[in-house]
């Protein structure tokens, strides 16, 4: 017997490198830092302890975020204004989001993984 739906085919699994962007207690609290990792250009954000992991690049003009500051918790584009949540991308009241990296804290530093 056959079904009436069909079996979506399996996903193919993407491979995850985690990648040192910096040491531990190299950022202060609020301090934001261009990082050049595995092809690409992130921020790298210190919210207390915290970090985030961001592109770059401001889905709205393509301002250089790492040029920014973080003001009332909120990572600030230095060409428009645009405010991002700087630990998840997420910009409210708009639909462009900053894309966001996983990151880990480990004993010998910061990892971002893509």
């Amino acid at each position: 017997m056959s079904s009436a739906f069909p079996v979506p085919p399996p996903t193919a699994s993407i491979a995850t490198n985690w990648y040192k962007v910096a040491a531990v207690e190299e950022l202060a609290d609020g301090e934001l830092k261009r990082v050049p990792v595995a092809g690409k250009v992130l921020v790298l954000v210190r919210v207390g302890d915290r970090y985030g992991a961001l592109d770059n690049r401001c889905p709205h003009m393509g301002g250089p975020l790492a040029e920014g500051s973080l003001e009332n918790g909120r990572l600030v584009c230095p060409w428009h204004g645009r405010e991002y949540d700087p630990l998840n991308g997420n910009c409210d009241g708009y639909a462009e989001s900053v894309r966001a990296y996983p990151v880990e804290v480990r004993a010998d530093g910061v990892y971002a993984a893509l």
